[in-house]
Formats: structure tokens, C-alpha cells, sequence
């Protein structure tokens, strides 16, 4: 059974976790279906953002723990938990929609995305250590990246939710959507980030990105002299130019 699914809206993919009866915990064939879904969003020339939900009343309750106790886990993908948290090779920005709880392996995979927005009532926790185990694919490095070192350091002790609303004050969370209403609010935003450059926009995300996983600036600064000369010789920024001059809108083509 597919654990997504899918729909396009123009250069918006929204990628919909799809098992409502078990609020979209994961099971081994989760992660699979998702990384291959990452891996032809990335490979797709029209597609230039995702945003990923859940269905139901959870955007994702981490792993199904029935997968556990059978022993019918396997490894995870190289681009690890649902092909998000440990993607070297996507370059295009990826959105959470948090529609409700986001928990263990759900809220690893919602830090893995490059925005989040969340439903004014979700809630995010990594409860991992009250069943004996720890959050180990990406969440907790994520965590401390991103949250104040003793609010990280005691939610990922505690396993306490933390309410939208909160996460939002801490800045984890970058729009706070009406009940209901999260994957519209997505898709704006989304449609806010379609107005840049398809070149310009994987650059800038790349370097926002080396900066936030603590890459030595030496590194920064040798992508961004290499960046500079692809995006500033590009056809798009000709455009861009232009078009700022003649007082229109730009059409992009990627190159």
C-alpha cells in the first residue's frame, strides 16, 4: 500500500503522508516510497518546491512501533528517515505543513525540512527515551541547531510536547496557520518562493543551509565564489536585470 500521496499544483508538489487510522506512524516501507518520491521531485525540471502534510488529525506519529516488537525493520534509505534527514543531494526547498502531532521520527522529519508552518493546534515531541530508545536519525542534532541550548537540551530529555504556539515564539516554526487552514498557508509561502530564480534560489538555499549545520566559513566562502560566478553568468539574472528595469515581471527558465 502506497504510505503517500501525491498531487501538483504548477511547480508545487504536496506530498500527503497518507494513513489517517494510524496518524502516519512509519513502517520500513514508509521511508522507501518517500525517498523515491524525493528523488523524482529533485529530478524533475518543472518542480521547484514540495510541501509535505499528513492526513488526518497527525502530520506523523514517528515509527510504528508494531514494525519493533515483529523485528521487520530495516535499514533506512541513504538519504535516511522519509529521504529527508540525512538529503545531501536535494537542492530545492522542501516545506512542512504540520497539520496536528508531530512526534519522534514525524517531528525528525519536520526539523529536516527547510520551513516549517504549523497548525495553530500541532504539537512536536521527541519521546523516544520513554520507550527505551533515542532519537537518532537527525532530530536531536536538529533540535539543538534550532532551539535555545536548555530548551532543546530538556525537551529531548523530558520528551514534553511543545504546543505550535511555542515553537513559533522560539522561531522553529515560521508561519502559525488558523485551525485548518496550514497546507493554504504553505502554498503561499510556497508561491512567495516561486517569485526568485530557480538558480538563485538553490544557491541561497545551499549557503543558509552550510551555515545553520555549523560548516567552517572557509568552506562558505569557496561555494559562494563558485556560486557567485553560476548564478551572476546565468541567463535567468540577464532576465532578472531586465526585467527589473523594464518594470515587468521575469520569466524564468532555469538556466
Amino acid at each position: 500500500m502506497e504510505f503517500c500521496t501525491l498531487r501538483q499544483e504548477g511547480a508545487i508538489l504536496i506530498v500527503t503522508m497518507n494513513h489517517p487510522e494510524k496518524l502516519n506512524a512509519l513502517i520500513p516501507e514508509s521511508h522507501e516510497q518517500m525517498a523515491a518520491i524525493f528523488r523524482g521531485f529533485q529530478a524533475d525540471p518543472v518542480l521547484r518546491v514540495a510541501i509535505l502534510t499528513g492526513a488526518g488529525r497527525a502530520f506523523c506519529a514517528g515509527s510504528d512501533i508494531s514494525a519493533y516488537v515483529a523485528g521487520t525493520q530495516r535499514p533506512l534509505p541513504p538519504e535516511g528517515g522519509a529521504g529527508l534527514t540525512h538529503n545531501r543531494a536535494l537542492t530545492k526547498p522542501v516545506i512542512a505543513a504540520v497539520n496536528g502531532l508531530a512526534m519522534g521520527g514525524g517531528f525528525e522529519i519536520a526539523l529536516a525540512c527547510d520551513i516549517i508552518v504549523a497548525d495553530e493546534g500541532a504539537s512536536f515531541a521527541l519521546p523516544e527515551p520513554k520507550v527505551g530508545a533515542a532519537a537518532l536519525g537527525g532530530g536531536l542534532v536538529q533540535l539543538a541547531r534550532k532551539l535555545p541550548p536548555s530548551i532543546a537540551m530538556q525537551l529531548a530529555l523530558t520528551g514534553d510536547r511543545l504546543p505550535a504556539a511555542r515553537a513559533w515564539e522560539l522561531g522553529l516554526v515560521s508561519e502559525l496557520a488558523p485551525a485548518g487552514e496550514v497546507l493554504r498557508v504553505a502554498q503561499d509561502v510556497a508561491g512567495r518562493i516561486l517569485q526568485g530564480a530557480p538558480l538563485a534560489l538553490g544557491a541561497t538555499r545551499q549557503i543558509v543551509r552550510m551555515a545553520q549545520e555549523g560548516e567552517p566559513q572557509a568552506a562558505i566562502d569557496q561555494v559562494e565564489r563558485e556560486l557567485r560566478t553560476a548564478v551572476m553568468g546565468s541567463t535567468d539574472f540577464a532576465e532578472g536585470m531586465a526585467a527589473f528595469m523594464e518594470r515587468r515581471p521575469p520569466v524564468w527558465t532555469g538556466r
